[in-house]
């Protein structure tokens, strides 16, 4: 299992627990979910809390863009539906995946700052955050998991490029 929404999992290689878990990314469902008002509350209130409580957490982001870059830097982003719901209900179309890098980082900064995943804000390159990434993820993933379920928002946890990739082949969708 992905102890920080940006680890691989280690018991089965990367790449087959992506192409397991992308098929269960069904971009109607989540199109369908981003417009829902009762997801986008739950999801506000739910970042705004973890963003309050990784702020009182020892923690420096040096802001380089690292790690952004999934391959370079060794590792992957996992996000629910929950979170894409979101992520789509507060910008713009994803922006199109062209390689191992996530599409909003460019110029050395993210530019979905606001509506980036659980991992992105959680993930801190600085040794001191490491003691309480883990457990801090966990307790957050465990409360999405709820929210899933209280949301009736069918629940999954997959790599984020693909989750992009497969919402390009729906962008038509989009603005439906």
């Amino acid at each position: 299992r992905a102890a920080l929404g940006m680890r691989a999992v280690a018991s089965i290689s990367s790449r087959r627990v992506i192409s397991l878990m992308r098929t269960d990314i069904c971009a109607k469902d989540l199109i369908e979910g981003s417009r829902r008002p009762e997801v986008v509350d739950a999801m506000h209130e739910f970042y705004a809390q973890a963003d309050r409580q990784i702020a009182e957490k020892p923690a420096t982001c040096w802001n380089r863009g690292d790690c952004c870059r999934f391959a370079q830097f060794g590792h992957r982003l996992y996000v629910t539906a929950l979170e894409v719901c979101y992520y789509l209900a507060t910008g713009d179309a994803p922006p199109p995946v062209t390689g191992d890098t996530c599409p909003h980082a460019f110029e050395g900064k993210c530019h979905a700052r606001q509506r980036r995943p659980l991992g992105c804000r959680i993930f801190f390159c600085d040794p001191l955050a490491q003691v309480w990434q883990g457990p801090f993820t966990e307790e957050r993933l465990a409360v999405l998991r709820e929210l899933h379920d209280e949301l009736k928002v069918r629940y999954f946890y997959a790599d984020w490029l693909d989750v992009l990739r497969t919402l390009q082949t729906h962008e038509k969708s989009f603005s439906e």
